[in-house]
């Protein structure tokens, strides 16, 4: 497992030798929307995922009933007496003991019967304030880890996707998230800029579902949303993409009655686009401030990961905006995980000194 993405860091590779071979090492994306569990094995990863939901009783939310799939089938389903969340909201926790449920059910998995956890790297938003990564570290350690990392996700992606962050060129990370999206500069081994946009892949769902009430007179879940989002989901552009339809149920307002509506791909990407252009700001803005020396590495390193990835036309979009041919993930939902999975086997390989020696 190349850490640097080069063949010219033995040195680093060579750090934690025994800590390579070692079951209980878990990079884990501590998302929104969903949670991913990285585990290496040999040269690969034993992947695991699970929705970042979490279902409690409504008069205490301390008491946990169920996490994941379970609570996620609960969501605008309960009784009145259960309550069921996400305890990540744009990408921050908002609640320390149901995230913790989270991440112990997502250790959980990651684990063999009578495992221990040894380490766990967990990735966050690139613009994390210190009390926000406090809370992350805090409830790995509460989970039962001996030893918790936080790192910015566009740096984990960059790692799991194998590019070479220890060179003195630019890389850009595009991450577009349920809760928000990173753009993360990289050099040497190190963020060298970072602006993190406060929308993601969830405010499409729900601009998707106003659009459908205003349109159609018809309310749909936020899962109809989604479902419309992933199958037909396109960004505008200059290309003539296929324009795609999916037929969903939703409640009519007019009479309360089930009712069919087509949604199409113009409709979405109506959604998408408010959310693509404060991306396309954010970007304008990063690349403003991108030192010349580091415009080359950016043209020829640019990939987009998270799940927001993946809508249609966004590599277009980005190429009319600003003339980078970016590269979407194959493994966009799992890349940050991936990497944060390499860092827990090299635990030092982030400090400086060692970065560095690499490059040397």
């Amino acid at each position: 497992m190349d850490f640097f993405g080069r063949n010219k860091v033995t040195k680093v590779n060579e750090i934690n030798k025994a800590s390579r071979n070692s079951n209980n090492n878990l990079g884990i994306d501590l998302g929104t929307l969903n949670t991913v569990v990285a585990k290496p094995s040999g040269d690969k990863f034993d992947l695991y995922q699970i929705p970042s939901v979490v279902s409690v009783k409504k008069d205490d939310p301390t008491a946990v009933l169920a996490v994941g799939e379970e609570a996620k089938l609960m969501l605008g389903r309960t009784p009145e007496d259960i309550v069921a969340l996400r305890p990540l909201k744009k990408g921050v926790i908002e609640s320390i003991i149901q995230a913790q449920a989270l991440l112990i059910k997502a250790m959980e998995i990651g684990k063999k019967d009578g495992e221990k956890v040894g380490r766990i790297v967990i990735g966050v938003p690139g613009d994390s304030t210190e009390v926000e990564k406090n809370a992350a570290e805090e409830i790995g350690k509460k989970a039962g880890a001996d030893y918790v990392l936080v790192i910015s996700e566009g740096l984990a992606a960059a790692i799991g996707a194998g590019l070479p962050i220890a060179e003195p060129n630019g890389i850009l990370i595009m991450d577009i998230g349920a809760g928000s999206t990173d753009l993360v500069i990289i050099s040497l081994g190190g963020i060298t800029d970072i602006q993190t946009v406060r929308f993601g892949g969830d405010d499409i769902d729900n601009n998707i579902v106003k659009l459908v009430k205003e349109k159609f007179n018809v309310d749909i879940g936020i899962h109809e949303a989604e479902q419309a989002k992933i199958s037909v989901g396109l960004v505008k552009n200059s290309k003539d993409l296929e324009v795609r339809s999916i037929e969903v149920i939703g409640k009519s307002i007019e009479t309360n009655h089930p009712k069919k509506v087509l949604i199409d791909s113009e409709l979405v990407s109506e959604a998408v686009e408010p959310i693509i252009s404060e991306i396309v700001v954010a970007l304008h803005q990063v690349l403003e401030r991108l030192p010349s020396e580091l415009i080359s590495g950016v043209y020829y390193n640019s990939l987009s990961v998270g799940g927001g990835s993946q809508l249609r036309g966004l590599k277009e979009r980005v190429c009319d905006e600003f003339e980078i041919p970016i590269k979407i993930s194959d493994d966009p939902m799992t890349v940050v995980a991936k990497g944060a999975a390499i860092v827990a086997a090299e635990p030092r390989a982030l400090e400086p000194e060692v970065r560095l020696s690499g490059f040397k």
